[in-house]
């Protein structure tokens, strides 16, 4: 028995990818993302949650706070459902296990980094045969803390063999294991029996060195990580339907860095995913909030922040700084689960507090200053809930889409692109041909057609309410190339006389989408 961690990320989708043929699916709940610290566990691998208890069993210790502890909590209090968990570090430093040996020491390590992978191994005989003198058993164990009688995971291997040539070579089935892995040269005997003290032949267990806390706290560049290694971000690649992705820092009072934050966005760009940043721990007023937005370059339809930055009291009744992204997250995606692409009404967004405290509520005239910076605000409204105002991005009217920059609004639009993206993947193995244009138009149309029977696309008598355009003049030059097919969409999200406009080119390196700019009218294509 052991505890999965969930090593294929795709298993973590609940999106069917569609195959030639096949309808572009118009429900199904999109992935909520949280990457950033957590106490232990798994480190640069996406990891499906589904309970507050679940992420403390793989990722939680005890007396151990943290945002992205707060983060989940709240997603879960709210409602939220099918999110994944990526956990950065930064620290690289692995508890290790020391098995003596008549003639050397067997050295397990730790999978994950960190000093509070508390583990702990034995080893026996026990079933083998008298006479073999190169195969044990052996036995590893997670615990929720060091000492303690609760075991979290277990690991059991029968008949391991020391021999490297022996399919049941120790080595070999450790990197399978979940746990721990061999480190160093094995000596060139088995490891000795496990005694229990004061004991003379009942098995004991020996307990993992705990690594050194270097201290180091994740920086903008583990936030980010490698696209070739799979690590920070990178490590949702695989992850196909991602909705929302929330960044959270590093440190307790740590704000993200820029570096992080423009990463993060071209991330969530390239994935028409929403992403959601709690406000930096130094946004005490009106004025500051302000004077930072006015000095940042940062811009972007996509992300969405708030003030005023929520707390909560420790047990020991200290103020800390926490999370709200997670209700947040979890408040977007509520119409998804109930009414699937019912758009959420035009009046605030509630999310329950749950013991989340906020700084006094900005008036009325600061409210509308801070939306005009791409700021919401969150207000109480009772003692069990608070209120998302604003309904804005951090666009700050400066993209193309002055009306699509709503915060509702655009998480309609990336949810129609992303899906428009994902359903028309299979095109990258076959020849850009007529045939194939006029079934990607087809494809696209009837997904489109559903979301206007679902009331997502504004339509009226007189205007039709999309535009799929995919033939000789969007694929010019494309003929017969492999994987090479690109399609205008235009589509009424607001009013029957706006459109908006894109144009999506798959390719076997991937699908670059462009916003075209908005029309009044539109030409319907066959």
């Amino acid at each position: 028995m052991s505890l999965t961690w969930n090593r294929d990320a795709d298993s973590l989708a609940t999106l069917p990818i569609p195959a030639r043929g096949d309808e572009i699916p118009v429900d199904g709940i999109p992935v909520t993302a949280f990457v950033g610290l957590a106490p232990r566990g798994p480190v640069d691998r996406a990891v499906r949650v589904r309970s507050l208890a679940e992420f403390d069993k793989c990722f939680g210790a005890p007396g151990c706070s943290c945002r992205m502890e707060s983060a989940i909590r709240q997603f879960f209090l709210n409602g939220g459902i099918n999110a994944v968990v990526v956990r950065v570090c930064g620290t690289r430093g692995y508890s290790r296990i020391r098995l003596p040996g008549q003639q050397g020491e067997w050295w397990l390590e730790a999978r994950n980094p960190g000093p509070l992978e508390h583990l702990r191994a034995s080893v026996d005989y026990d079933g083998l045969a008298v006479a073999s003198t190169d195969t044990f058993n052996l036995v590893v164990q997670r615990l929720r803390a060091a000492g303690s009688a609760w075991i979290e995971a277990q690991e059991v291997y029968r008949g391991v063999s020391i021999d490297p040539v022996s399919r049941d070579f120790v080595g070999r089935v450790l990197d399978q294991s979940d746990l721990v892995r061999i480190t160093g040269t094995p000596p060139g005997d088995r490891p000795c029996l496990t005694i229990r003290p004061g004991s003379l032949r009942e098995s004991g267990y020996i307990s993992g060195i705990t690594a050194a806390n270097a201290g180091a706290v994740p920086d903008d560049y583990d936030l980010v990580g490698s696209p070739t290694a799979g690590t920070g971000l990178n490590a949702l690649d695989r992850i196909a339907d991602l909705g929302q992705l929330c960044l959270l820092s590093g440190g307790q009072d740590a704000a993200i860095g820029p570096v992080a934050l423009l990463a993060a966005d071209r991330y969530c760009r390239e994935r028409q995913a929403l992403l959601i940043i709690d406000p930096p721990d130094r946004w005490q007023d009106v004025e500051t909030v302000l004077r930072d937005q006015r000095r940042s370059d940062f811009a972007s339809p996509n992300a969405v922040t708030w003030y005023p930055c929520t707390w909560l009291r420790n047990s020991s009744s200290e103020r800390v700084q926490t999370s709200a992204a997670g209700a947040i997250a979890a408040a977007l995606m509520t119409d998804y689960r109930t009414r699937d692409l019912a758009r959420l009404p035009d009046s605030d967004m509630t999310v329950l507090r749950a013991g989340i405290q906020t700084g006094p509520e900005p008036s009325r005239t600061d409210a509308l200053r801070l939306a005009r910076a791409g700021v919401n605000i969150l207000v109480r409204r009772s003692a069990l809930h608070m209120q998302l105002q604003g309904n804005v991005t951090q666009a700050r009217h400066t993209g193309l889409l002055r009306s699509g920059d709503t915060l509702t609004g655009r998480r309609d639009l990336l949810f129609i692109l992303r899906r428009l993206r994902i359903g028309t993947r299979w095109v990258r193995i076959y020849a850009s041909t007529p045939q194939l244009w006029q079934e990607v138009r087809e494809q696209a149309g009837n997904f489109l057609h559903a979301l206007q029977s679902a009331n997502l696309l504004a339509a009226n008598q007189n205007r039709p309410a999309f535009s799929v355009q995919c033939d000789q003049s969007t694929n010019a030059g494309f003929d017969g190339r492999t994987g090479e097919v690109c399609m205008v969409v235009c589509l009424a999200l607001f009013r029957p006389d706006e459109y908006f406009s894109f144009r999506l080119q798959q390719s076997p390196a991937g699908c670059h989408i462009s916003e075209l700019g908005t029309r009044s009218t539109l030409a319907l294509t066959g």
